[in-house]
């Protein structure tokens, strides 16, 4: 045992680093350890982001990034249900794996070739519909960085798949390293191919590179880590969930998130439409400042669903989840709040430049508006984890009324942005109310009857035993069981 006795002048305690280390990789183990460090690396793929915005806005100049701009608002909506797939393959993981399912990268194996089929199909789509999908877009003069929509869709998809896995074998270490890994590949082969003259195309063509990238390293985690270095037996046991199947078995989680996605992006493209032009462009950028907020619920929410499902599954109280994502995220949500009240032309001007403050005034009403959003995100991957469908009605209601008061000339930013506020405050309590008092839903552990279960190894044969007769010579051999 370390002595209590001071060290000896000049000579550092050599305990002391040892036993912060062993605190520190104890705290990682925890469950707030695990949720600070998604959390965290959520948002460190925001800042990459912010750094790719700034790099490729120079780098095209204004026309050129505008166009960019389209094409990532047009991947936003593959993107999003991408984000569901990854809930629900986080779910399906651990009811699986709950019931004694071993064989999770057999699933994902199976998604994985489905996935390349879809890519490989999507490659050739977007090479013969290049032109009308430009046209569609509104980047005419860029058809083939219009070609590469479709395959960006399918690599995310995949990317998404192991990452779901990932989180239903609890591990987030590979997730979270995946989320910073995938800012910075993008970063990297964007400036690199629009350096080397690939201009738009290349700065797109840069997010399924690093899909694709990131897509390989996950496949060798999964088979190493959890599968054993091999790749499944084709020819035994079940054939693996198709993801059409998976899609159906989770729709409440992948509707759930797609109207929360609705409520988080629906004002940003109303504003171009609905405010006047001189406003537009500012609302937009006081719009992504706000999102920071998100990006902290969106990390926490990768532990949250998978275990609120794993307690739920097994019988236990999942409330204690919910209860420490909603105090992580205020941890971090609050002070962001704060900013933005305190300084928010200068923020905007800094960030974005001159010219884009003229929103200001609306920039704490939408980070109060996206904190809450945030209530409601984890709230309904909650109310889904637990096996709950009450919200899909309520929060169907809530995301139309928003697109309806919005969709609307003559408001101002700031009208605007009291619009979204009180939309997602109204979202906020009730999610919130139905997450905190209704509990898991009685038989949340039961299956469809073609889920995959735990197999059930065959019974060997048992060779017959001789029982001496009377006389010690050979009399009946019933089977020992």
């Amino acid at each position: 045992m370390p002595s209590d006795a001071s060290p000896s002048a000049g000579r550092p305690d050599p305990t002391v680093p040892r036993s912060r280390i062993a605190r520190l990789k104890a705290l990682r183990e925890t469950d707030t350890g695990r949720t600070a460090e998604l959390a965290a690396a959520s948002m460190l793929n925001n800042a990459i982001q912010l750094l790719f915005t700034v790099l490729l806005t120079r780098l095209l100049g204004k026309t050129g990034y505008a166009s960019l701009a389209a094409l990532v608002a047009a991947f936003l909506i593959l993107q999003v249900s991408g984000q569901a797939m990854q809930a629900a393959a986080a779910r399906a993981i651990v009811r699986w794996t709950e019931r004694g399912h071993q064989q999770a990268y057999r699933e994902v194996w199976g998604w994985t070739k489905q996935a390349i089929v879809l890519t490989v199909l999507a490659v050739v789509l977007g090479v013969v519909l290049r032109e009308p999908l430009a046209r569609l877009i509104g980047v005419d003069s860029h058809p083939w960085a219009a070609a590469v929509l479709p395959v960006s869709g399918t690599l995310w998809l995949l990317l998404c798949l192991q990452r779901g896995a990932l989180q239903g074998l609890r591990d987030f270490d590979a997730v979270a390293g995946s989320i910073v890994l995938e800012a910075v590949l993008r970063l990297g082969a964007a400036v690199v191919l629009v350096l080397i003259g690939m201009e738009v195309t290349g700065a797109f063509a840069a997010a399924p590179i690093a899909f694709g990238l990131l897509a390989i390293g996950l496949d060798r985690r999964l088979r190493h880590a959890h599968h054993g270095g091999t790749l499944p037996d084709a020819a035994g046991g079940e054939r693996p969930v198709p993801l059409w199947q998976l899609a159906g078995w989770e729709r409440t989680v992948i509707l759930s998130l797609l109207l929360v996605a609705i409520m988080q992006n629906v004002d940003t493209i109303l504003a171009k439409r609905e405010l006047a032009e001189s406003v537009a462009g500012s609302y937009a950028a006081a719009a992504v400042a706000a999102k920071a907020v998100v990006w902290v619920a969106v990390g926490v929410a990768l532990q949250l669903l998978p275990e609120a499902t794993r307690r739920a599954v097994a019988g236990e109280d999942p409330h204690p989840v919910l209860r420490r994502a909603i105090a992580f995220l205020f941890l971090i949500g609050v002070p962001a709040i704060l900013i933005f009240v305190a300084i928010p032309g200068w923020l905007l001007r800094t960030a974005f430049g001159a010219g884009f403050d003229s929103a200001a005034s609306a920039l704490p009403l939408l980070g109060t508006a996206m904190l809450l959003l945030s209530i409601s995100m984890m709230s309904v991957q909650y109310l889904s984890a637990i096996g709950r469908h009450r919200h899909l009605v309520p929060l169907l209601v809530l995301a139309v009324a928003e697109v309806a008061l919005l969709a609307r000339q003559g408001w101002s930013a700031t009208e605007f942005a009291t619009i979204v506020l009180a939309a997602q405050g109204a979202a906020a309590v009730l999610m919130l109310a139905l997450a905190w008092w209704t509990p898991p839903k009685p038989g949340v552990a039961l299956v469809a009857a073609d889920e995959p279960v735990a197999a059930v190894p065959p019974v060997p044969p048992v060779p017959p035993v001789d029982v001496p007769g009377p006389r010690g010579g050979p009399g009946e051999t019933p089977a020992v069981r």
